[in-house]
């Protein structure tokens, strides 16, 4: 859930959220680094009472020391490490203060697939998830390619929205599938959805 970016709206929507879902969907909530240490704490409280899986960077990433402090505040889950400067090196100092119970992997601000799976591999050293940041094929790939890794992440465009996976298809159970073909599997989504357009006078030369 990406809300209002209001500490105290946004931590009244979460406990009317979990009232109106029950108690087996799983809810997180990503902060996108809109709060200072103060406010992160109070919405963490309220994230915690609503039973949410998971608190996304509520503060900006810079000082991993004010993240130790959030740490030290609040019970919830934090999930931790999505945009910070430093790839996979940056990652290793938010495990070493105790304070990430996950870490982001992405291919586009991790350092490429390298650089996500020596994250993911980092984390599942110390038990920890490594949760996938993004859409599309390269991170449905990262998806099936780490055993600690447990959602994809999609991004829905519309409201009411109609298809719940705009990026890669969504099956009825809320599930995606690994391409096919060899390689990333760009071919198969062109060959099935027609090539961008730009791309498309390329390939035609």
């Amino acid at each position: 859930m990406h809300a209002f970016g209001d500490a105290k709206k946004d931590a009244e929507l979460s406990l009317k959220l979990r009232a109106h879902v029950g108690p087996d969907i799983a809810l997180m909530y990503d902060g996108s680094a809109g709060f200072d240490l103060m406010d992160a704490v109070y919405l963490g409280h309220a994230l915690d009472e609503a039973d949410f899986l998971w608190y996304e960077e509520p503060m900006r990433e810079f000082s991993v020391t004010a993240y130790k402090w959030l740490g030290e505040r609040v019970r919830i889950p934090l999930l931790l490490g999505e945009v910070t400067e430093g790839a996979h090196m940056s990652a290793g100092d938010f495990v070493a203060t105790g304070v990430a119970s996950a870490l982001r992997v992405s291919t586009f601000l991790r350092g490429g697939f390298t650089g996500a799976m020596r994250i993911a591999h980092l984390a599942d050293t110390f038990h920890l998830r490594a949760e996938v940041h993004g859409m599309g094929l390269e991170q449905a790939h990262l998806c099936m390619a780490i055993k600690n890794n447990s959602y994809y992440e999609s991004l829905v465009k519309d409201n009411p929205f109609t298809e719940l996976g705009q990026d890669l298809p969504v099956d009825k159970n809320g599930m995606i599938h690994a391409p096919k073909g060899p390689g990333i599997g760009y071919e198969t989504l062109w060959a099935e959805k027609g090539a961008p357009k730009e791309l498309a006078k390329f390939l035609k030369g």
